[in-house]
C-alpha cells in the first residue's frame, strides 16, 4: 500500500474516532473524561483487526484530539491517549494471535473470544491507565478510584460488544446475500425492533424481555448482520431515552442507568451473535457433509457415459431425500475385454454410508467379474459371493446386468440377467414393448441365487430401457406406476431418440408431482438408430487454413461415428485428416482461402470431398519411403478407399468413396 493511501486511512480513522469520542464525552457525568458510553473503543478495535496494527496512529491522534478539549492537564491527556491506544493494540493482538480470531464471527469461539479477550481483558488497560492519569492530574479523588474505574471499564466494554462486531460484520459479510431473509423481511424486522425498543424504553415497567423475540428472529433469518443490526437499533433508541431518565432504568444515577442500558443491549447483542454463530456453524457443517456426500455419490457413478459405437445413450439419475445422504441406486457402462459392452443398473437397500459401501463393492466387483466372465448371470453370481463374504445379511441389492454385442451396423445382441431387479424393457421401432429376461433372486441373501440369461436382438429403431424401482414408486403409496402404465408410456415414445425417450418417461412419471420422489431414480436408455432415418445425411463445412484444420475437421465429423460404426469411421477420420493436411501444406492457396469439406452418407456408400483454390496435382500415387513422416496421405487414400479422384472446376476437389456393407 502506498503512503498516500495509508495516510488517508489513518486520517479517516482519527476523524471517526474523534467524532465518536465527542458523542461519548457528552454523556460524561462523574468526571469530564469518564463516560459510561464509549463507542471509540469498538471503532479502534475493528480498525486494527481489519486493517492491521500499523494503523494505531489513527487511534492515538483521535484520542489525543478528543481528550485535549476536556480541560484536564496535558500530561493527563497523554496518559489517556496512551491507554486508549494500547487498549486497541492489546485487544487486536489477543484476538488475532492468541484466539486465531475470524472477524466474520461465524464461530461461537470467535464470539466468546471477543467478549473475554477484547471486551473483558483489553479494556482494563485503558481503564487502569486512564484513571491513574486522572488521579495524577487531581481530576478524581482516590476514594472514587473504584467507581470511576468501573464506569470507564464498562463503557469501553460496551463499545467492544456493540460497535466492534457491527463494524467487523458489516465489512466481512458484504453484500449480505448468504442469509435466507429478504430485503422486505429485513425492513419489517428492523421496524419491529425499533418500535418495541421505543415502547420498552419509554415505560418504567420492566418489559425488556419483549425485545428478545425480534432479536432472535433477526439472528435466525439474517445471521450475524441481523444480530448486530438489531442491537444497534436497540442501542440508538435505548441510550438517548435512558439518558433523559426514561425507561426501566430511570430510577438510577445518570452513569448507572446508562451502564445498565448499555449492558442490556450488549448482552442482547451477545445472545444474537451466539445464536447466529451456532446457525452458521451448523450450516457450514451441513455444507461440508453435503459436499462429501456429493463427492462420494459421484465416485460411485460414471463421470460420463462412454460412447458405444452405433448406439445412442441417455441417462437420468436423481438421488432422493436429504442432500447429505448418499443414495443406493447406481448404474455403470463399460467395455469388456472381448469388445462387447456391459450395462448395469442396480439398487442397494438403504441409504447413507452403509449403502455407499455396498454400492462401491457392487460396482467394482461387477467390473472385476466382467474380466473373468462374459455371461451376465455368472457376473452376478460373483457379486453375490462377494457380498456374502464382505457384507451382513441386512445389506443386499438388486441388479440388472446386460451384455451388448454389436453384430454389424444395424443389429445388437442383448443378453440380460436380473438379480431381483425390474426387468429391462425393449421398445421396438413399431411401438411394441416387451420385458426382457426373468426375475432372479436378490443378491447378497442366499449362497445359490436363481439367475438366468436371456437373449434378444435389437434392430434399427429399437431401444433398451433399464430403470430402478424408484421410477415406478416415486410417489407411492398415493400413486404407483404399474408395469402396464410404463409400457403404455413407452409405446408413445416409438421412433424417438434415446434422450427424447428418457425425457418422455420422466415427464409422464415425474412431472407434476407435488413433492420430491421418495426414492432414488436411475433411468438408462440405449437405442440403435434406424439407418433409414439417417441415410443421405450430409456435412458441409469450411476449415481454417492453419495447422489446426485437421483437428477441426475431426471434430466436425465426430457426429457420424454412431452411424458408420467404429471401424468405418476410423478409416474416414484418418483419410479426412490426411487430405485436409495435404491441402493446408501443399495446395499453394492463399492464407485467407478456407479448406472446404463435404461428407455425404448414402445408403450404399459414403463420399468425402476436400476442396481448395490451389494449383491442383496429377492423380498418381508414389509409394512413400519407409520411416518417412510424409508422403502417406494419397497412399492411404488409395489403399483404404474403394474409389478416389481429383476434379477441377472453379476449385480443386480431391474425393474418395467407401462402400457400406
Amino acid at each position: 500500500m502506498n503512503r498516500q493511501s495509508y495516510a488517508l486511512k489513518v486520517a479517516c480513522l482519527a476523524a471517526v474516532y474523534y467524532g465518536a469520542a465527542k458523542l461519548g464525552l457528552n454523556l460524561a457525568f462523574s468526571a469530564k473524561s469518564v463516560t459510561a458510553v464509549w463507542p471509540p473503543t469498538g471503532i479502534a478495535l475493528a480498525a486494527l483487526v481489519l486493517w492491521g496494527y500499523r494503523y494505531w496512529p489513527g487511534v492515538a491522534i483521535g484520542a489525543l484530539l478528543a481528550n485535549a478539549w476536556t480541560g484536564v492537564p496535558f500530561y493527563t491527556v497523554l496518559g489517556i491517549t496512551l491507554g486508549n491506544t494500547l487498549e486497541a493494540l492489546v485487544g487486536a493482538y489477543l484476538l488475532l494471535q492468541v484466539a486465531d480470531f475470524d472477524p466474520k464471527l461465524e464461530r461461537v469461539r470467535d464470539v466468546f473470544a471477543l467478549v473475554i479477550l477484547a471486551a473483558g481483558i483489553s479494556t482494563t488497560v485503558s481503564a487502569t491507565i486512564g484513571v491513574l492519569s486522572l488521579l495524577a492530574g487531581n481530576e478524581v479523588d482516590a476514594d472514587a478510584f473504584g467507581s470511576t474505574w468501573r464506569t470507564w471499564w464498562l463503557g469501553d466494554m460496551g463499545g467492544n460488544l456493540l460497535i466492534a462486531p457491527a463494524l467487523m460484520v458489516g465489512v466481512t459479510h458484504w453484500p449480505y446475500d448468504r442469509a435466507p431473509g429478504g430485503r422486505a423481511e429485513a425492513a419489517l424486522t428492523a421496524a419491529a425492533v425499533a418500535a418495541l425498543s421505543a415502547i420498552v424504553f419509554t415505560q418504567e415497567v420492566g418489559l425488556t424481555y419483549l425485545l428478545f423475540p425480534p432479536l432472535i428472529f433477526a439472528a435466525l433469518r439474517f445471521w450475524q448482520p441481523g444480530a448486530t443490526g438489531a442491537a444497534l437499533i436497540m442501542a440508538a433508541i435505548a441510550i438517548p431515552l435512558t439518558e433523559h431518565d426514561h425507561g426501566p432504568f430511570s430510577a438510577n444515577t445518570p452513569d448507572e442507568r446508562l451502564l445498565l442500558a448499555q449492558t442490556f443491549v450488549g448482552v442482547a447483542c451477545l445472545t444474537g451473535l451466539v445464536l447466529a454463530a451456532v446457525i452458521t456453524e451448523r450450516k457450514r457443517a451441513e455444507e461440508t457433509v453435503e459436499r462429501i456426500a456429493e463427492t462420494l455419490q459421484e465416485s460411485l457413478l460414471p463421470s460420463r457415459l462412454p460412447d458405444i459405437p452405433g448406439l445412442e445413450a441417455s441417462v437420468d439419475f436423481r438421488p432422493a431425500g436429504e442432500r447429505h445422504r448418499v443414495g443406493g441406486d447406481f448404474f455403470d457402462v463399460f467395455e469388456m475385454d472381448d469388445g462387447s459392452w456391459a450395462v448395469v443398473v442396480g439398487d442397494v437397500c438403504g441409504k447413507g454410508a452403509g449403502a455407499a459401501a455396498v454400492t462401491g463393492l457392487a460396482r467394482h466387483t461387477l467390473r472385476a467379474a466382467a474380466v473373468q466372465e462374459s455371461r451376465p448371470s455368472s457376473i452376478l453370481r460373483l457379486l453375490n459371493d462377494a457380498m456374502l463374504r464382505q457384507r451382513s445379511l441386512e445389506e443386499f441389492c438388486t441388479v440388472a446386468c446386460t451384455r451388448l454385442e454389436l453384430a454389424g451396423a444395424d443389429r445388437v445382441r442383448v443378453t440380460v440377467s436380473s438379480g431381483g431387479h425390474p426387468l429391462p424393457l425393449v421398445l421396438r421401432a413399431d411401438g411394441a414393448v416387451e420385458a426382457l429376461g426373468r426375475f432372479g433372486t436378490l443378491l447378497g441373501v442366499v449362497e445359490d441365487p436363481e439367475l438366468s440369461d436371456h437373449t434378444a436382438e435389437l434392430a434399427g429403431g429399437d431401444s433398451l430401457v433399464l430403470y430402478t424401482d424408484g421410477l415406478t414408486d416415486a410417489y407411492a403409496p398415493q400413486r404407483v406406476v404399474t408395469s402396464e402404465d410404463l409400457v403404455s408410456i413407452l409405446e408413445t415414445c416409438a421412433g424417438q431418440s434415446a434422450p427424447e425417450i428418457a425425457r418422455g418417461i420422466r415427464g409422464a412419471v415425474l412431472d407434476g408431482g407435488v413433492k420430491e420422489p421418495r426414492d432414488d431414480i436411475a433411468l438408462l436408455v440405449l437405442r440403435l438408430p434406424d439407418r433409414a432415418r439417417v441415410e443421405d445425411s450430409e456435412i458441409r463445412t469450411l476449415l481454417p487454413r492453419d495447422p489446426h484444420a485437421a483437428s477441426v475437421a475431426r471434430e466436425r465429423i465426430a457426429e457420424l461415428e454412431p452411424l458408420l460404426g467404429r471401424v468405418l469411421f476410423g478409416s474416414v477420420r484418418l483419410l479426412v485428416s490426411e487430405l485436409v493436411t495435404n491441402s493446408v501444406r501443399h495446395s499453394h492457396a492463399g492464407v485467407e482461402d478456407p479448406v472446404g469439406l463435404r461428407v455425404a452418407v448414402f445408403a450404399d456408400r459414403l463420399r468425402v470431398e476436400v476442396s481448395d483454390h490451389g494449383t491442383g496435382f496429377q492423380r498418381r500415387v508414389p509409394a512413400p519411403e519407409r520411416g518417412s513422416g510424409s508422403g502417406w496421405g494419397l497412399y492411404l487414400v488409395d489403399q483404404l478407399a474403394d474409389r478416389w479422384g481429383v476434379d477441377r472446376d472453379e476449385a480443386v476437389h480431391v474425393w474418395f468413396e467407401i462402400d457400406r456393407d
